[in-house]
């Protein structure tokens, strides 16, 4: 494709000088047209150079690619990441409140993150986990208490409304982060069970 557009261009730049200097009337309909046509066919081959070239990743956006994401295309992986913004949480701060309406999906990059459930189980959530995608994919409200646990944590934020205005159309991509989350989701409740089984594991011991 690249190549058969560098092709058509240069015919086209070939054959301009003869609308003007081949015919006893200049051809100038046929000359602006031809260079009207020719800028467009430029500017789809510079668009083709731009996504054609390497990604370059940071290496925190690297770190956070290969924990989580490396199922996506880095170009693509790029878009999504540069729509979130990373923020620095001081230990013990409130980042999400039960039962509310929760705006903004939330990604730990450093540290972890405490989780209080409604019965007071506690469950963790580490470096690569994700916070709030039980509430953006379902709509409802949040059903637990999060917040930063004993050190500071660094987290990506992404607004719900906007992540959904950049996934609108890109349905194999939308599938591909259903999967991811749904790969979270399932190792949250993982935990929880194991959690669940050594408390009871400890009480049929009669471990205080």
């Amino acid at each position: 494709m690249y190549l058969l557009q560098i092709l058509i261009s240069r015919w086209i730049l070939c054959i301009l000088p003869c609308f003007l200097y081949f015919h006893e009337t200049p051809l100038w309909n046929s000359f602006v047209w031809t260079c009207i046509y020719t800028i467009i066919n430029l500017v789809m081959l510079f668009i083709i150079y731009l996504e054609s070239r390497p990604v370059s990743l940071s290496d925190l956006e690297q770190k956070i690619y290969d924990m989580t994401f490396k199922s996506l295309e880095p170009r693509v992986f790029k878009k999504l990441i540069d729509h979130g913004s990373l923020e620095e949480f001081q230990p013990d701060v409130n980042l999400v409140t039960r039962d509310s309406e929760l705006d903004s999906l939330m990604y730990v990059v450093e540290g972890e993150v405490e989780v209080v459930l409604k019965h007071g189980e506690h469950l963790i959530i580490p470096t690569g986990g994700f916070i709030g995608e039980q509430s953006y994919i379902t709509g409802e409200r949040t059903s637990a208490d999060v917040k930063t646990g004993k050190e500071a944590a660094k987290i990506i934020r992404w607004n719900s409304e906007e992540l959904r205005k950049h996934l609108a159309g890109k349905e194999i991509l939308k599938d591909s982060l259903d999967l991811i989350f749904t790969a979270d989701l399932i190792h949250k409740l993982r935990d929880m069970e194991e959690d669940i089984d050594q408390i009871r594991h400890s009480q049929d011991l009669k471990i205080s």
